[in-house]
């Protein structure tokens, strides 16, 4: 696909412009995500030495090295040249952020407490990114995540954790178990596909601008091809105007001169015509003469 626009004497083709529009929006969401950990780590940190929250310190390891891996990451995308190494690059991060999150959940309640609802940070951005069938994959490892989480306290593999107060264990309660999954999934759901269309469209249209930038750079560059070409033309006409011009004065030159020569020999001989004429005449009046003498 050949888009080529110039901008500062450069030629950008149209996989650049999309390639640059990508790379941007990942990178928006990088940063929208460092600052969105940085301040629930703020928040923990007030919340447990201020409010006296029962934070587990472990949340404040998983936070930490979170936001680290997102400084990383906005370090590495510069290193990426195509598309799909975006696509991809970002998919993964977010696919390691629902797993980090999902410990998180757990030690902060787990399914007793609205914890879910926090995936929607990592849907909140990449609705905007990825490709719809990415997101998707990304939704049902959301809820698969969740609902292992809520096998594993129900059937007390990994030990239940509370935050405010004693636990009611909702957590051992199918019912309640089933009713937030299912209530996450529809949310999660509602939000993905609505935002995710809208997103959708938004690149469909931004595709199309840019194919119609394609269209009248593509038309702009075969006019300007024209333009030369019947210039050229035009040039190539005028220089053989001249050299016709050229050859027509040189061969009126040459004319002109053997008209020239050729008058001059008529005058010459015409000259030469009278001189004898009035040398036989002068000889005609001596032969005169000498017949009236001998008489």
């Amino acid at each position: 696909m050949a888009i080529e626009e110039k901008n500062g004497g450069k030629r950008t083709n149209i996989v650049d412009i999309l390639f640059k529009e990508t790379f941007n929006s990942i990178k928006s969401d990088i940063r929208s995500t460092l600052t969105i950990l940085i301040f629930f780590i703020l928040l923990a940190l007030m919340s447990k030495f201020i409010l006296s929250v029962n934070i587990p310190f472990f949340v404040f390891i998983i936070l930490f090295i979170w936001i680290l891996l997102y400084f990383f990451y906005n370090y590495l995308i510069k290193y990426l040249k195509n598309r799909e190494g975006l696509y991809t690059f970002h998919f993964r991060n977010n696919f390691f952020d629902l797993i980090l999150l999902t410990v998180i959940i757990h030690y902060l309640g787990g399914v007793e407490w609205i914890g879910g609802i926090f995936y929607l940070f990592c849907f909140a951005w990449t609705s905007n990114s990825l490709s719809k069938k990415r997101v998707m994959i990304l939704y049902f490892s959301a809820i698969s995540f969740y609902s292992i989480l809520a096998a594993l306290e129900y059937f007390q593999i990994i030990p239940h954790r509370f935050m405010f107060g004693p636990s009611p264990d909702y957590f051992q309660k199918p019912a309640y178990i089933i009713i937030q999954i299912f209530s996450l999934a529809a949310v999660l759901f509602f939000i993905i596909e609505n935002y995710g269309t809208f997103s959708s469209i938004l690149r469909k249209k931004q595709e199309g601008m840019i194919k119609a930038q394609e269209e009248v750079e593509e038309a702009k560059k075969v006019l300007e091809i024209k333009v030369k070409a019947r210039t050229r033309e035009l040039q190539d006409l005028t220089e053989k105007q001249e050299d016709i011009i050229e050859e027509r004065s040189r061969e009126t030159r040459e004319r002109m001169e053997e008209l020239e020569k050729f008058q001059k020999l008529s005058v010459g001989r015409e000259l030469k015509m009278i001189e004898l004429k009035e040398e036989i005449k002068a000889l005609k009046n001596q032969l005169g003469i000498l017949d009236n003498k001998k008489h």
